[in-house]
């Protein structure tokens, strides 16, 4: 009798694990500082957007044209369609101010807009994923 008291009571001390959240849910709790994501340690800072919303972007770093860079950009898009309202268009905006390599996503769900971009920039031999949460 002892010793089932003693699993049953380890067992109820071991915490569950955690339900999955998805990137929406992670972003939509974000704010500035560093940011752990499967794809790795980004760096995030807060701005306002036009008409007084807040906007927190999170930014991770990669050689210059990497297939990592590709690949990470990639897997946040798709988890963005996964979160986002099915009822909407991705947007796809390409018009930059300079001639490095830029490609942008943009989603919204009930609560928020997301967007996850890529960029590359030449003079700094880095490629740059972003992932950004617009709150209202």
């Amino acid at each position: 009798m002892m010793i089932r008291e003693i699993v049953l009571c380890c067992t109820l001390a071991i915490p569950l694990p955690a339900a999955s959240l998805t990137l929406c849910e992670i972003l939509d709790d974000v704010d500035v500082g560093e940011l752990q994501l499967a794809q790795g340690l980004a760096q995030c800072r807060a701005s306002l957007a036009l008409g007084g919303a807040r906007s927190v972007h999170c930014v991770l770093e990669y050689e210059y044209r990497s297939d990592s860079a590709t690949q990470v950009f990639s897997e946040l898009t798709d988890a963005l369609v996964a979160c986002s309202d099915p009822a909407v268009t991705m947007i796809e905006d390409q018009s930059v101010n300079h001639p490095d390599a830029f490609v942008l996503r943009t989603f919204e769900n009930a609560l928020n807009t997301y967007a996850v971009s890529i960029k590359d920039k030449g003079a700094l031999q880095q490629t740059l994923v972003f992932v950004r949460v617009t709150r209202p």
